[in-house]
């Protein structure tokens, strides 16, 4: 038992190098638009996180079946791949949207969590839902990763950059925000926010 037990406890370790590496990884989105020092892939997923949980919490108070814990452990784990492949921006995904992204983010992410056997394939079950939008809690993360992601252009701008127009424009930044009313509302009061701040 004891041998098993330390198996499974490097096995942990195995898997937490690679979510340690995510710390380490910067938002390539960011500094293709010129942030000098932009945040990194855990900082973005700490925020996403913490805003599922808030999001499917009042969503759950208005009568939506969703559990707001179920939906923050899919958005802690949603970008667990990019500690293979790194993230990739918007831009470069556009040249390379004709071959196997999405196929090598997949085999990345399921790479990471095969050290955790059981517990490995409960998460890459999560990843799945995330990435097929097939439970409401996915639902959620994918407009909370999304709205962040705008919270995040609305911050910087605040520091004065003055770039991020694109993030804004793009419609595959708001393509998650009309399976829930909230979600809308959410993305209009930034806008206003926003539009509040540079009238």
């Amino acid at each position: 038992m004891e041998r098993d037990l330390k198996t499974l406890a490097q096995r942990v370790w195995v898997f937490m190098k690679d979510v340690e590496r995510l710390k380490l990884i910067p938002r390539a989105g960011w500094w293709y638009y010129g942030i000098k020092s932009p945040e990194s892939v855990a900082d973005h997923t700490f925020a996403v996180a913490s805003l599922t949980f808030v999001i499917a919490s009042v969503l759950r108070e208005e009568g939506f079946d969703v559990d707001p814990f179920k939906a923050t452990v899919i958005a802690v784990f949603h970008e667990l791949g990019e500690s293979r492949i790194g993230d990739i921006h918007l831009e470069a995904r556009r040249y390379i949207r004709g071959t196997d992204l999405e196929g090598a983010e997949r085999r990345a992410y399921e790479d990471v969590v095969k050290a955790l056997g059981e517990v490995g394939g409960e998460i890459l079950a999560l990843y799945r839902e995330f990435e097929n939008r097939s439970s409401p809690e996915a639902l959620v993360a994918r407009a909370a990763d999304k709205l962040e992601l705008l919270f995040q252009a609305f911050l910087y701008e605040t520091y004065g950059y003055r770039t991020l127009q694109p993030f804004w424009d793009t419609a595959e930044n708001r393509r998650d925000f009309h399976h829930h009313p909230f979600f809308s509302a959410l993305y209009e009061a930034l806008r206003d926010l926003r539009a509040s701040l540079n009238p």
